[in-house]
């Protein structure tokens, strides 16, 4: 299963182990950059309940770089992944799943895509 990072809806955190364990799948948080983690630390403080938020960020495992792509994983070998994401891309650095996902959702919302995805 590709996710489009871990958090959804702004700082909400999916808990990749837990989700890879829920399905009985490999999970794949893939982003388009490595993340900044200062960033990320200074944006939660404005949360009650830092500490979980990050822990969930922890949970998920290391950040993995290969090639273009970056991503966590749980359920799965990050050095299998790397070439399946590259098998699952046709044009950029995002797979075809998420891309055509992205499309859909600028769509739905806005009545047209964008040019991100």
């Amino acid at each position: 299963m590709l996710i489009d990072g871990l958090a959804v809806g702004g700082f909400n955190l999916v808990d990749l182990p837990a989700l890879a364990a829920a399905v009985g799948r490999p999970c794949v948080a893939v982003m388009r950059k490595r993340p900044d983690m200062a960033a990320i630390r200074r944006a939660l403080a404005r949360f009650d309940d830092v500490e979980r938020r990050l822990a969930l960020i922890a949970r998920a495992g290391p950040v993995h770089d290969d090639g273009p792509f970056v991503f966590q994983v749980a359920g799965a070998a990050p050095d299998v992944i790397g070439p399946t994401l590259s098998r699952l891309t046709d044009r950029g650095h995002v797979p075809e799943a998420l891309r055509i996902a992205h499309l859909i959702g600028s769509a739905v919302r806005t009545g047209e895509s964008g040019r991100r995805a």
